[in-house]
């Protein structure tokens, strides 16, 4: 019997990890965000069998806050991109998902305190 990843034909997929981020990443990473940043949310967004993002972002997607965060993974490589002020700019390419975590770590931190009005960044 044969079975494959749903999305691809038993001929093409050989096993191993998903090149998808699924509903147990967003999980993982919705509990990471909610200890530094609780207000923010989490989605996973799923275009096609093989392809999927979580977006992490400030409550109402407002810029004055921080950025957006976009998670996606490519040839086994999860990708942090950052959109903010219509702005999009790729962050790093890391080798596991708790990499590209740290990495929103440095980033999440310093939104997370105190603001001053109006900027939505601690100073």
């Amino acid at each position: 019997m044969t079975f494959s990843s749903p999305g691809r034909s038993a001929s093409t997929w050989h096993g191993g990890p998903s090149e998808i981020l699924t509903w147990d990443d967003r999980d993982v990473i919705a509990a990471f965000v909610s200890e530094i940043v609780p207000n923010w949310s989490v989605e996973l967004n799923q275009t096609s069998a093989d392809d999927s993002t979580i977006v992490v972002m400030p409550e109402g997607a407002n810029d004055l806050l921080g950025p957006a965060f976009v998670l996606h993974r490519i040839s086994g490589f999860v990708h942090l991109d950052q959109f903010h002020w219509d702005e999009y700019r790729k962050l790093g390419r890391f080798g596991k998902l708790d990499d590209a975590l740290a990495a929103m770590r440095e980033r999440l931190v310093p939104l997370s305190g105190p603001h001053t009005p109006g900027t939505g960044y601690r100073h």
